[in-house]
């Protein structure tokens, strides 16, 4: 079975938000933008209103980084494969072989599969 990339992102979103989601914050698919819609109690407008904002790892460093560095991913890049391990046990989560993508699009595709797989449904 073929994981599709918002599967695959809604996964990720709760492995990176975790306890937050309903909290403190929230987030849903948004079809027009292809990508994560999040509202964040700490994200708000000069007038008090959640403002809403967009999370797109597959596509931006920032955002995988912080997912990486929030769910203490450890990211091997090799010249033909990134690797991507659970920074507590050791457990490879994700490997991504960089035929046909940059090491950047590779890196960024594994980190958001591990992070996936941490919230108990990997690809």
């Amino acid at each position: 079975m073929t994981t599709t990339d918002r599967e695959l992102l809604e996964r990720a979103a709760k492995a990176y938000w975790g306890d937050e989601v309903d909290d403190v914050m929230s987030f849903y698919w948004d079809e027009n933008e292809d990508a994560i819609v999040y509202t964040h109690a700490d994200n708000q407008d000069h007038n008090g209103n959640d403002v809403e904002l967009l999370w797109r790892p597959l596509e931006y460093n920032g955002d995988a980084l912080s997912l990486a560095v929030k769910r203490r991913l450890t990211v091997a890049i090799r010249p033909h494969e990134v690797e991507v391990f659970c920074g507590a046990s050791g457990e490879c989560l994700a490997s991504v072989h960089t035929n046909g993508v940059t090491h950047e699009e590779a890196t960024r595709r594994a980190i958001v599969r591990a992070a996936a797989a941490m919230a108990g449904e990997g690809e």
